[in-house]
């Protein structure tokens, strides 16, 4: 028997590998891809965010603020790609007396939370050449990084921690006693094979909700949300992210302006419903994401924008209703993490903390 197995081999399941073998525990992960972390993980845009969007004293508030701080800690030691850019967040378009409203209140609530050196300027394309907008938030402290090269990181961290990895290993039964649990897992050639572990944690992303129903746990769903990115030609020549206000009614952040440390810019993402748990299309068109771009920021016609990629969201639903915050849940000897969405990329450091603690580590 091992101390620990963990289901799911993205960023917050390396994190808490790593962790957990330092700390001196047996520790296997098994995931089942050959690539862990190729989903949710590895079709991120690398955004660091500063906590800006979240409810107060809510898990995502919590994890992103502590969060950021340590995962930039790491990739400064680490020598990973990351730039610390900062981000706009404009009224874009809307020239309304309700949306300057709609923008002192974020910032008054993300300063709740505790997020940092936040400012409003007025016509922030006087300060930003083509940025729109009659007013925006400056979040100094928001960033990007290699979302790639820090998750492989994080793996070979864990790796050369002691962590054993079962890749290409899908869950197919899950059985809890008192003092630990037995996994039966099975590798695309249809082996099958038992692990028993003191503990399980479910880290499994987009499959987490069918691993809490082997575990007994019922009323918990994943319906994955697409987030689709167009790949602009050309980076803008402001240095910075370019976000609309958000729409307070929804869980998207609005398709904005965003680049990798390596200099490709995109445009996204959008918010769309995915047919299932691999439903990775590109289905809405240049065209809109141009429109939606030219709310916020100039210099791009439909022709500028290619299709780049699309990521899935793991969308919480508790007994039917939309869940919109982290949901960590220790049920006997097993702890499960649901709805990790963003700003799981940005929380994941600061996630696996609170779960070694769980762990009485």
């Amino acid at each position: 028997m091992i101390d620990l197995l963990i289901i799911g081999g993205g960023i917050v399941g390396s994190w808490i590998a790593s962790r957990a073998s330092k700390a001196g525990l047996s520790v296997a992960l098994c995931d089942q891809s050959h690539h862990p972390g190729d989903a949710t993980s590895g079709r991120n845009s690398g955004v660091l965010h500063a906590g800006i969007y979240y409810t107060r004293d809510s898990l995502k508030a919590f994890h992103c603020l502590r969060g950021h701080d340590l995962t930039v800690d790491y990739l400064r030691s680490s020598k990973l790609p990351h730039q610390i850019c900062g981000k706009l967040i404009t009224t874009g378009a809307d020239h309304s007396p309700e949306a300057l409203g709609r923008l002192e209140l974020l910032k008054q609530n993300a300063e709740n939370i505790g997020a940092r050196d936040l400012r409003i300027i007025e016509d922030p394309g006087k300060e930003y050449s083509g940025v729109r907008g009659q007013a925006a938030i400056v979040s100094p402290n928001t960033g990007v990084c290699d979302a790639a090269a820090y998750l492989h990181s994080v793996q070979n961290d864990a790796k050369d921690q002691g962590t054993y990895w079962l890749n290409g290993r899908k869950v197919t039964g899950l059985s809890l006693t008192s003092s630990g649990g037995t996994v039966l897992l099975q590798d695309s050639e249809s082996r099958s094979e038992e692990v028993h572990a003191s503990w399980i944690v479910n880290t499994a992303g987009l499959y987490s909700d069918d691993i809490a129903a082997m575990a007994g746990l019922t009323g918990i769903e994943i319906r994955p949300v697409r987030g689709e990115y167009y790949r602009l030609r050309k980076a803008h020549s402001i240095k910075k992210l370019v976000y609309p206000l958000p729409d307070p009614t929804s869980t998207a952040l609005g398709v904005h302006y965003t680049f990798h440390p390596g200099g490709d810019a995109y445009a996204g993402p959008n918010a769309v419903a995915a047919e299932f748990k691999e439903d990775y299309r590109i289905t809405q068109s240049a065209k809109d994401f141009a429109e939606s771009l030219s709310r916020i920021l100039t210099g791009y016609s439909v022709d500028d924008l290619s299709p780049g990629y699309a990521g899935l969201r793991p969308r919480l639903y508790l007994q039917g209703e939309e869940f919109r915050d982290f949901y960590i849940r220790k049920e006997g000897r097993c702890i499960h993490l649901l709805g990790i969405e963003s700003p799981g990329l940005t929380s994941a450091a600061s996630i696996s903390l609170s779960v070694l603690e769980m762990l009485g580590l």
